[in-house]
């Protein structure tokens, strides 16, 4: 059966650039060997998968594949703009029986009647370009020369990196094993760069560290998705940092002049009397600057009231003192009930 390569990608005939592309990187990831070891038919899957890719992401050969299916790649060069939907090929005609190539008048008995005459090959010029029948008849119908070398296949890999290194950018060394189409493994040391300001899920592309080719042409590109360890303390939105500042019981309800971090050094802070848990506290300008473009983020400060757990006889005595002269209901306007 035809190998229908839309069909492995799941995409439709009239899919744009992207849209094979996002449909490839999709598949490959759920079929990739290194995600599914010692699984024949997933790896079957993903040699079908990157053969697809190779042809659909390739204008060129895409038009082939279009035009004459599979066997784009057995169609000599300057026979692109025809075939079964044109009705023939340059510089042939059928009229008849005879055959027109170039200009010259051919008929097909006469010239196979000289041949097995003169015990031989007939050699025919095509229109200037001298071969024998086999070479072109070979071509059109399978046993012709193949096409350049392909392509190795793109590949996507994980590289991990701290939070801070993600604002400061980085560059790390890793070690891969890549498997091609053909099945092969080549071990990648690769050397990357990872730029300032990258945000999780970003990727980086190494030219040239991908899949080998099964036919001698050029790897294909590596792709690193780069995962962002969560910090301990800090998060970051863009521009905008968030860190969460615990503030002492009584700061919370009587206020306060606090320190809190930035990315450059502590600053001071006023904590307004009556401040709630989970209350945001905006410092323009004290975010990340983004070295392009000159813009700079904000800083958000998460307030996290902390309530004592070991309190003292008279940090006790003055809270109960506190509990019995306030009438405030803090759970006033709950339902009783859902």
């Amino acid at each position: 059966m035809a190998k229908d390569f839309y069909a492995t990608l799941g995409v439709s005939k009239t899919a744009d650039d992207k849209q094979i592309k996002a449909a490839y990187r999709k598949l490959a990831r759920e079929f990739h060997p290194d995600v599914n070891p010692n699984n024949p038919q997933a790896a079957e899957k993903f040699k079908e998968i990157s053969a697809a890719y190779e042809v659909l992401s390739d204008a060129e050969k895409r038009k082939l594949y279009d035009q004459f299916g599979e066997n784009y790649d057995k169609i000599p060069p300057g026979y692109e703009n025809y075939g079964p939907q044109s009705g023939g090929f340059p510089g042939a005609n059928f009229p008849g029986g005879n055959v027109n190539f170039g200009g010259a008048g051919i008929n097909l008995e006469d010239l196979f009647a000289q041949a097995q005459r003169q015990g031989g090959t007939a050699n025919v010029n095509f229109g200037g370009g001298g071969g024998g029948l086999s070479d072109v008849f070979g071509s059109i119908f399978g046993g012709g020369r193949r096409r350049g070398s392909e392509r190795g296949g793109d590949v996507e890999q994980t590289v991990e990196i701290s939070f801070r290194e993600s604002i400061a950018g980085t560059q790390t060394r890793q070690n891969f094993v890549i498997r091609g189409e053909n099945g092969r493994e080549d071990k990648r040391d690769v050397t990357v760069k990872i730029p300032p300001l990258i945000s999780d899920g970003a990727t980086v592309k190494v030219s040239g560290k991908g899949a080998s080719s099964s036919s001698g042409g050029p790897n294909g590109d590596l792709f690193l998705k780069v995962r962002v360890r969560p910090d301990s303390f800090w998060k970051r939105d863009g521009l905008n940092l968030e860190i969460e500042v615990p503030v002492a019981f009584h700061e919370a309800a009587l206020g306060a002049q606090i320190r809190v971090p930035t990315q450059s050094g502590e600053v001071g802070l006023k904590i307004g009397a009556g401040t709630q848990s989970g209350q945001k506290i905006r410092l323009s300008g004290r975010g990340l600057k983004d070295p392009k473009t000159g813009k700079t983020g904000d800083l958000f400060v998460v307030v996290k009231v902390v309530v004592p757990k070991n309190l003292s006889a008279s940090e006790r005595e003055l809270i109960e003192k506190l509990a019995a002269e306030s009438a405030q209901n803090v759970r006033e306007g709950l339902p009783k009930a859902l």
